[in-house]
């Protein structure tokens, strides 16, 4: 059994020192050790999946997996030097990159296809809202503003004819969009798995949140930092490698992932197992990526363009 290690983001305000000397002695042993984070999510539980499996350590690497509690807090850890490996939103990471922090994506994780069933605009089953021009005027609960997610509901408002700059959209935790829109805080919510399939039997979808970008397309990645790979290259190489391995095997054994994903997550197995899940790609292509820069420069969620080729990280040189 793996033990997963929750770790807050009072831990990264004490600055990176202080984080990596709270971490085991282990994980701060030299060799084929990876101090790795992510959300505790499908979309990047390739990363569970592989240790679960043993891939990691077939490959001789020995993957110290932290539990985090969002997408800015991986980032944190893995500027700051407290992990090694983080997955994080592709988008986030266009904008840092943007921003001059050293991040550099090196392998797959989740991504946005036809069976992503779980990302949908929602709204209750008694609502009079039925169609995206029903929203002029109206509020939107969604997770985190000035995100990819944020960009792609806008351009899907724009692309079924409605003026998306009237749209007004507020912060709501995913657990707090069903009773928002009970109490008509807000018409429309955001949810994601596992909650859309909790509020499955309140809700109905106007449509996929992701429908006005061309997929399929990343929504998460694994990362480090450009000097973390250059000192560790054939590491990266041979954790790309699981990654993109337990990929394959994770996209033809739902029912065995479900189980580990219901640990890790901390979910009833019977939601785990019935919920939409995630696709995990086994390549990153910059043409997909370069979709998501565009889109968040559109909708101002980025304000310098930057070429996706820079943000991929392209292996060990001779």
């Amino acid at each position: 059994m793996h033990t997963y290690t929750p770790l807050h983001r009072a831990t990264f305000l004490a600055g990176a020192a202080a984080a990596i000397g709270s971490l085991p002695l282990a994980a701060r042993a030299a060799g084929t050790v990876v101090n790795a984070g992510t959300i505790p999510s499908d979309v990047s539980g390739v990363l569970v999946y592989g240790i679960d499996r043993g891939a990691f350590k077939s490959a001789g690497l020995d993957v110290a997996l932290t539990s985090l509690t969002s997408g800015p807090v991986v980032a944190n850890a893995v500027a700051g030097g407290s992990l090694d490996v983080g997955a994080a939103n592709v988008g986030s990471l266009c904008v840092a990159r943007s921003r001059g922090v050293p991040f550099k994506i090196f392998a797959p994780a989740g991504i946005a296809d036809e069976t992503a069933t779980g990302d949908i605009i929602a709204v209750l089953k008694d609502s009079p809202i039925k169609t995206a021009s029903d929203l002029t005027g109206k509020t939107v609960g969604i997770v985190a503003l000035k995100t990819m997610q944020h960009a792609a509901v806008l351009a899907w408002l724009d692309k079924h004819g409605t003026d998306s700059k009237s749209v007004k959209f507020i912060e709501v935790p995913f657990p707090e969009m069903g009773a928002a829109m009970d109490t008509h805080r807000v018409d429309a919510a955001l949810p994601t798995e596992p909650f859309t399939t909790s509020l499955r039997s309140r809700v109905r979808s106007l449509g996929g949140q992701w429908e006005a970008m061309k997929m399929p397309f990343p929504i998460f990645a694994f990362f480090a930092t450009e000097s973390w790979l250059a000192a560790h290259g054939d590491t990266a190489v041979a954790f790309a490698n699981v990654i993109r391995q337990t990929a394959v095997w994770a996209n033809g054994h739902r029912k065995e992932t479900a189980l580990m994903l219901a640990k890790f997550a901390n979910l009833e197995p019977q939601l785990a197992a019935t919920m939409g899940r995630s696709t995990y790609g086994t390549a990153v292509d910059p043409a997909t990526i370069g979709q998501i820069i565009d889109i968040q420069v559109k909708y101002g969620m980025m304000t310098t363009p930057i070429d996706p080729v820079d943000l991929i990280w392209k292996g060990p040189r001779a």
